[in-house]
């Protein structure tokens, strides 16, 4: 069985004083969006992680009570709260908020997947349970650099990510073309 891990337990640093994931977009948090595309993905369950109590209707709430430490510490919250028949985990960030799970398996010999657009690699990342446990590091790395994973065609849309207040207001004026938009990639603050 798949589930999802939605991480949102990060410090938002680079964005400023508010709360990130509260900005609007389009009409909706970037939490919400971010929700929303793990809703549509097909996992089973959905797990939030959160740095502070924050519980959302319809998934598993899980604080990160270390999430300073790092995006790998946030990341271990979420898979130490999947049951042993979730053998599939798809790992979305809520800071992105057009990034939906394209067509993604695991065959034998791939324990990770991940779309790929104009040379570099988006979200969301599909990873077998057992290897994302089992080759977590501490820090910010998270699990893309253990695990080699295979890439699938995405868009632009997968590598779209909001760290900034000037990122936010660039996706605000493109408006919803920015999914249409293929031919290149436009990253945000980065």
């Amino acid at each position: 069985m798949r589930a999802a891990i939605l991480l949102a337990a990060g410090a938002s640093r680079r964005f400023g004083s508010r709360d990130k994931l509260k900005a609007r977009l389009h009409g909706r948090s970037l939490l919400d969006h971010a929700i929303a595309n793990a809703r549509a993905s097909g996992a089973r369950r959905i797990i939030l992680v959160t740095s502070r109590p924050m519980w959302r209707s319809g998934m598993t709430n899980v604080r990160a009570r270390n999430a300073r430490e790092g995006l790998s510490a946030s990341l271990a919250a979420g898979l130490a709260a999947l049951r042993p028949i979730e053998r599939e985990v798809l790992i979305f960030l809520a800071d992105m908020p057009f990034a939906r799970a394209p067509q993604m398996r695991l065959v034998a010999g791939v324990d990770a997947v991940r779309p790929h657009f104009g040379g570099q690699p988006g979200h969301p990342m599909l990873v077998r349970s057992a290897v994302a446990k089992s080759r977590l590091r501490r820090g910010d790395a998270g699990l893309a650099r253990a695990l080699c994973p295979r890439l699938v065609q995405g868009t632009v849309a997968h590598l779209l990510d909001v760290d900034t207040r000037d990122a936010l207001h660039r996706l605000r004026l493109r408006g919803s073309g920015v999914l249409r938009r293929r031919s290149r990639p436009i990253l945000s603050g980065r």
